[in-house]
């Protein structure tokens, strides 16, 4: 059951801990190499949890069963992890660099607390005893660090233009999905909800499925960058002023 005492003291040990670790690594991890290790760790540590069921299985009752999103990115969440573990490899002196480490900047944030907050597999056993519902929990975790990271390790900048990576993002969802749902009915099996393209993630509020969100997303994306270039950036750097100086070229 969702909401009950366990989710919510496992809600805020993992939210807590987060937030402390953010604030202790922005203060004392200032050398740029050390910056790419702790982003590269989290990044290792989230692929690695969200595995470890495997070989837990296995060592308990020698078989392991391998569920369907440990073989494809079905949900944002596991795309999210997956761009994050690219990025945190990859040069930072490209335009795809930025793109994906953007878009795994808001994703994995969104996609991390969503995982946390409305955990389908506590929802269906709510025992944190069990190691398939506390490795959720702790992958969910370490995915929200290593997106935040990316920001306090000042890997990304919040800019309105990274209206334009949210964009593109949300597009490569759908385009995940697609595909995803196809190789199901190719091969004749039951199509997952890939990026829940075929049934509504909440079934309460229909008005809300995949292409609202992805609109509300982009929307989002603006309302928060343009907010906060407004009191954080110089006047002249602020967007709408760098449209004009590029119009007026």
């Amino acid at each position: 059951m969702l909401f009950d005492k366990n989710h919510i003291l496992i809600m805020v040990a993992i939210f807590l801990t987060v937030l402390i670790g953010e604030i202790l690594s922005y203060f004392f991890i200032k050398d740029e190499k050390k910056k790419k290790i702790i982003l590269r760790i989290f990044a290792i540590l989230t692929v690695v949890i969200h595995y470890s069921s495997l070989y837990v299985d296995f060592l308990k009752t020698g078989s392991a069963e391998v569920e369907s999103v440990m073989l494809f990115p079905i949900y944002p969440c596991n795309v999210a992890m997956w761009l994050l573990l690219i990025v945190s490899f990859m040069k930072e002196d490209s335009k795809i660099y930025k793109i994906m480490a953007e878009f795994a900047f808001y994703l994995g944030i969104v996609g991390g607390i969503v995982g946390i907050l409305f955990n389908e597999i506590y929802a269906g056993t709510p025992n944190l005893a069990d190691y398939d519902v506390l490795k959720g929990f702790l992958s969910h975790g370490t995915l929200i660090f290593g997106a935040i990271y990316l920001l306090v390790g000042k890997f990304i900048k919040i800019r309105v233009h990274n209206v334009l990576s949210v964009f593109i993002g949300m597009l490569f969802l759908l385009v995940d999905g697609g595909i995803i749902i196809g190789i199901y009915k190719l091969c004749k099996l039951d199509a997952p909800n890939a990026m829940y393209l075929l049934n509504l993630p909440f079934e309460n509020l229909p008005w809300l499925n995949t292409w609202t969100i992805g609109v509300a997303a982009v929307l989002l994306t603006f309302a928060i960058t343009a907010i906060y270039e407004q009191f954080a950036i110089n006047k002249e750097d602020r967007w709408y002023n760098r449209l004009k100086s590029k119009g007026g070229k």
